[in-house]
């Protein structure tokens, strides 16, 4: 009997001492469950804190590009009103304008310009310039009985503004003189100036009778 009762008491202290075992890792793992949870939790909040000052500096950031992107067109509507100015005013100063006054204002602003002297002058280059409608400066050339085309009043200037250069530059070759004046090319320089004047640009600068005609040339101009 002894025996018996020795051996379930032995079961019972095995079963409770199993059963304290089971609880200790029970709660062992709970307060390791425990422990992940907070800090999860605490990462979650961390996380939570970093994306509001995210989108703080976002918004912040987006404002001063606002900001900026309002004073960048602010500042080029305020240049782009003073590039077209001059245009603006020129518009207006003409506008009622004859025609033989606008003549007259522009031989003033080529003489004053030399705008001739770009070998590649167009209508719509020139007009832009000077600030006139490429229509009006069109119209203008047609209406006028002196000049055919625009070319011949390009030429009749580039040769007397060469003219000028001969007796001006007289280490300057022909070549460089033509160019100046706007002349594409040497040939193009010596066979205007042969067919208005009558003689070569070294024979003007030699002392031709080319100075006379030049003469007649400018008071035709006038």
């Amino acid at each position: 009997m002894i025996g018996s009762h020795m051996l379930i008491v032995a079961v019972i202290v095995v079963f409770v001492i199993a059963f304290v075992i089971t609880i200790l890792l029970l709660n062992d793992n709970t307060k390791k469950i425990i422990d992940t949870n907070s800090k999860l939790v605490k990462n979650q909040k961390e996380l939570l804190e970093q994306s509001k000052l995210h989108e703080n500096e976002s918004a912040k950031r987006i404002n001063e590009l606002e900001e900026r992107l309002k004073r960048n067109t602010s500042s080029e509507v305020t240049l782009l009103q003073e590039q077209t100015r001059p245009y603006r005013e020129h518009i207006e100063l003409t506008a009622d304008m004859s025609d033989g006054e606008l003549m007259t204002w522009l031989d003033q602003e080529m003489d004053r310009t030399h705008l001739f002297t770009d070998s590649n002058l167009t209508l719509k280059t020139m007009a832009n310039t000077l600030g006139l409608t490429q229509r009006r400066l069109g119209a203008l050339f047609k209406s006028n009985s002196k000049y055919a085309s625009l070319g011949q009043y390009l030429n009749e200037k580039r040769l007397l503004y060469a003219c000028q250069l001969l007796r001006e530059k007289p280490n300057w070759t022909i070549e460089a003189v033509g160019t100046e004046a706007g002349f594409g090319s040497r040939r193009t320089f010596q066979m205007e100036m042969k067919r208005q004047l009558g003689i070569t640009p070294l024979q003007y600068r030699q002392g031709g009778d080319g100075e006379s005609n030049q003469e007649t040339l400018t008071q035709e101009s006038d």
